[in-house]
């Protein structure tokens, strides 16, 4: 008798210190689902103590406890990313214990490209089924770390075609290739190179595809101007062809920079952004401001991207206009507005300009807007407490990149699309004690992990209407989402995006792949698609 009392006290000695047990009911282990499909959680939450578990003291997660879906037994969602995830739930009893159960579950199809449809597509505008994928090829191990900008020209390689394609990301004196230019004694310089386009190829690894020749070596063509801006946070983005206009002696190649710590360096203040030069690089002349210095007009806008529009889009909308430039930056000006279109933008932009007629112009660059979103901060993306559903562009995060643009006619349909590198998660500020956990990077400053590349389509239409004052720069959204599964680093990835570029000759559409190769080598290939 003595031995089944001491039996009993074991067991209930054992069972106060058991943790709750739960179970999830539901989704099955490995289940998969379509992006944007509503999925319910259920579990099964039990303690011995406090019976059954529900509401706040059952907490679910996405990969890890950084990422809270919702609380509760039972709790639905539609906004887990596309990739395969790990689905965590914890129960916690009266006492603090900890009792937990995972599954792992899968957005998207795997191995596919995925488009999510969010707004009417008209007969007359370009969807990601318009888009035969040809191949790939890659470029000179010269452009490793660059290939944020591209641009087709058309009169390059004898008249076969080329791109032009920036160089080193960043500005460099030749003396210290591959470093930023923090030594003031140094020259720096922003770098481009004429490639040849070679027939694409399809390849399981990327260094079998054939390699882009050398039509012209890396040349500098800023000058040293983008150094007046700054000589170190300025990433060398945009590049574009554009034909002799007025009384220039020939051809020009239109340079962008994108200041990324703006906040820091400049501070409330704008800057200018673009400059041009002759085909070979020499005869510089800026830095220009896009637009006068005043709202909306502001650097943090800018610089991103460069591309052309055509003539007869021009005439109709923007004034004549054909070049666009733009960038997403979420920051304000000033942290005294709520809402504000002073500074940044919390999307991407459009802002297209006049080309310069004179070798040797001055003054801001005559532009008009033709996108852009407004910074609500902390509303939409503060640090650690901004709630997406305040943002004007769906789902904005601080980390969202966007590094190329288009507008892509294919004669009888067309849109306007940016290429880009887009946060999924939160958007999370690394101050003490809030810890990121961000596999890819651990820098200071935000992190909106998990990340993937995007390609989105705006109807050129509604642009339109907007450049014409309209409507608010504000209310248009891209009508698709369009994420190639040809990229090497498909689904979620830690690298960003490069340029794109369109052959209006030949409808070929040419987007760069940047992060390939082992450790920092960062290799460059870019993807060819012909426009049906």
């Amino acid at each position: 008798m003595k031995k089944a009392k001491g039996l009993l006290f074991v067991l209930l000695t054992i069972c106060t210190a058991c943790a709750p047990q739960v179970t999830i009911t539901e989704p099955e282990d490995g289940a998969t689902f379509e992006e944007g499909e509503p999925i319910v959680f259920n579990c099964e939450a039990t303690d011995r103590e406090d019976g059954e578990l529900s509401g706040e003291s059952v907490v679910w997660y996405a990969d890890s406890e950084d990422t809270i879906l919702g609380t509760g037994a039972e709790m639905e969602t539609d906004a887990i990313s596309r990739g395969e995830h790990t689905i965590i739930v914890t129960a916690t009893d009266s006492d603090g214990k900890v009792g937990t159960d995972e599954i792992t579950i899968t957005i998207g199809q795997g191995g596919s490209s995925t488009t999510t449809t969010t707004g009417e597509v008209g007969a007359d505008m370009l969807s990601p089924s318009d888009f035969v994928y040809e191949g790939a090829f890659r470029l000179p191990s010269d452009f490793n770390w660059g290939g944020r900008g591209l641009s087709f020209y058309p009169d390059g390689n004898g008249g076969a075609g080329s791109l032009l394609v920036t160089g080193f990301e960043l500005l460099y004196d030749p003396a210290h290739p591959g470093e930023s230019c923090w030594d003031t004694t140094w020259n720096c310089y922003a770098y481009f190179g004429e490639i040849s386009i070679p027939a694409p190829a399809k390849a399981t690894a990327w260094e079998s595809l054939p390699e882009a020749s050398m039509v012209t070596p890396l040349t500098s063509f800023d000058g040293g101007l983008a150094s007046s801006v700054h000589r170190e946070y300025v990433f060398v983005s945009g590049i574009q062809h554009v034909p002799r206009q007025g009384t220039q002696s020939g051809d020009k190649i239109y340079g962008s920079i994108n200041l990324w710590y703006a906040e820091g360096v400049a501070g409330e203040s704008t800057f200018p952004t673009v400059w041009f030069s002759s085909m070979d690089g020499t005869n510089a002349q800026g830095m220009f401001h896009v637009g006068p210095e005043e709202a909306p007009y502001h650097g943090r806008k800018t610089g991103s991207y460069l591309f052309t529009v055509p003539a007869w889009y021009a005439d109709q909308y923007l004034g004549g206009r054909t070049l666009v430039t733009g960038r997403s930056r979420g920051t304000p000006a000033t942290a005294f507005e709520e809402i504000t279109v002073n500074g940044g933008s919390q999307g991407p932009t459009l802002f297209a300009f006049h080309p310069f007629e004179s070798d040797s112009p001055s003054g801001n660059l005559d532009a008009l807007p033709m996108l852009y979103y407004r910074v609500k901060f902390p509303g939409c993306a503060g640090p650690n407490v901004g709630n997406v559903s305040e943002c004007d562009y769906p789902g904005f995060t601080m980390c969202d990149d966007w590094t190329g643009g288009a507008f892509v006619d294919s004669g009888t349909k067309r849109t306007i699309m940016l290429l880009g590198y887009k946060g999924l998660g939160n958007n999370c500020y690394d101050e003490p004690p809030v810890q990121c956990n961000d596999p890819c990077s651990q820098n200071h400053g935000y992190h909106c992990q998990p990340y993937e590349r995007q390609v989105i389509f705006y109807d050129v239409k509604q642009i339109g209407k907007t450049a014409l004052g309209q409507q608010d720069p504000w209310a248009v959204l891209p009508y698709t989402i369009w994420r190639p599964s040809e990229f090497y680093l498909d689904g979620s990835t830690c690298w960003n995006a490069g340029g794109m570029a369109y052959d209006t000759q030949n409808k070929r559409l040419f987007m760069a792949e940047r992060g390939l190769g082992e450790s920092e080598m960062n290799a460059i290939v870019v993807h060819v698609w012909s426009v049906q």
